[in-house]
């Protein structure tokens, strides 16, 4: 596979056969103009000689002597458009001539013959090549030199971008310093989103790093216990295989639980890094019963809210609702089967009321892995909310109060 140009090379092959066109067709033009005015000028003086020769009557005289004539005189030696004449003829002729040469002048003369002058356009040719050359001598180099330079100030101009690609190739943000690469505002922007980039690849990889770590100190406690376990199944002959295999359960199901909290919790930390959105809480529980409805379907339990009124939140949209979700399916875990769940809305406080009857533990797993309310009361700085759960007369009660200062209520 051909390795494709630089953008370098392109642009300047393109500058280069811009301005070499450019001026080949300017030199053109010029040429063109100057054989142009050569060819009037001698035309214009084979006029003035014929001219001449009818006001002198040398049309009298042989054609050789006429211009014989012309070579005597010393102020035609100093006329510049001799300079022009090659091949200089005269000649009479009793008719006109049917082909005129380009060169040539026809003149009538007093006794109705016609007199012709012509010349060879060697001198013409002559003078126009030597125009020629000296344009190409005085403008090449210009030409050149304009090319060269232009080359240099985008060589100078593609220092910063090399700078950046290089940087790209052979460092990274941990192992080496940021070079400067200044350069225009398209390079610097550049510059700020290599830095952007590789400041978030950090920060990621350390975010990734912290998550191992705080898994590996959540889960050490478990695992211990279970090798533990293991080992004094192995020393203990009276230990009984199924309490043996049920406590193993045990521990495997809290190592779980907490690994799934755990990247739960992180994954609301990242969504949080978002814009916040202006949410209805009307809608979010309406999403989270349609998200539930199986389970609600199966346990034979029935909502019941006074949605009448309704109050908004400018909030990290997804993160609240992991939470949401979370709270809902802690209360259906715990509900008891063919019961009512009582939402009860206070706009005026943002205040969401959950009363349900408490029931035996759900077999069912959730969206949210068994969230439980430890997590969500973790969440509740970041989100700026109160979550606060009571059992009485067997009873589940469960407040939320968003306390965003700032927030608005709607009726």
């Amino acid at each position: 596979m051909n390795k494709p140009r630089s953008l370098q090379f392109s642009i300047v092959l393109f500058f280069a056969v811009s301005i070499i066109v450019t001026f080949l067709m300017l030199g053109f033009y010029v040429v063109y103009n100057y054989n142009k005015e050569l060819s009037t000028n001698l035309k214009n003086s084979l006029t003035v000689m014929a001219e001449d020769v009818v006001r002198h009557e040398l049309y009298k005289n042989d054609p050789e002597k006429i211009k014989a004539s012309f070579h005597l005189l010393e102020e035609y030696h100093e006329t510049p458009f001799v300079a022009l004449f090659d091949r200089l003829t005269f000649s009479i002729q009793d008719q006109k001539p049917v082909n005129e040469k380009v060169c040539s002048v026809v003149k009538k003369l007093p006794d109705d013959r016609y007199l012709v002058v012509s010349s060879g356009r060697d001198a013409v040719q002559n003078k126009l090549l030597a125009f020629i050359v000296k344009l190409l001598l005085v403008f090449g180099p210009v030409l050149l030199l304009f090319i060269l330079v232009f080359v240099y100030f985008l060589n100078r101009l593609f220092l910063p971008l090399r700078c950046l690609v290089r940087f790209c190739k052979e460092s990274s943000s941990e192992n080496g310093s940021m070079p400067l690469c200044n350069g225009s505002s398209e390079v610097n922007d550049l510059k700020e989103a290599i830095i952007g980039l590789l400041e978030s690849n950090h920060t990621l990889c350390k975010q990734k790093q912290d998550i191992f770590k705080e898994a590996a100190h959540e889960i050490k406690s478990p695992i211990a216990i279970l090798k533990a376990r293991l080992a004094l199944f192995k020393q203990n002959d009276k230990y009984e295989k199924v309490t043996f295999v049920q406590e193993s359960e045990d521990d495997i199901k809290t190592i779980s639980n907490k690994l799934r909290e755990l990247l739960f919790l992180k994954e609301i930390e990242w969504d949080m890094k978002k814009q916040k959105e202006t949410i209805s809480m009307q809608e979010q529980c309406s999403m989270m019963q349609q998200a539930f409805k199986p389970i609600l379907e199966k346990k034979g339990l029935t909502m019941v809210s006074n949605w009448e009124e309704d109050f908004t939140l400018s909030v990290h949209k997804e993160a609240m609702q992991k939470v949401m979700q979370a709270v809902f399916e802690n209360i259906f875990m715990h509900t008891k089967n063919n019961s009512t769940i009582t939402n009860y809305v206070d706009t005026a406080h943002r205040r969401l009321y959950i009363v349900n009857e408490m029931g035996d533990k759900s077999d069912e797993t959730l969206f949210s892995s068994f969230i439980g309310s430890k997590l969500i009361e973790r969440l509740a700085d970041k989100l700026d909310y109160t979550y606060d759960l009571e059992e009485r007369e067997g009873k589940f009660y469960t407040t939320i109060v968003f306390n965003l200062s700032e927030q608005k209520c709607e009726i």
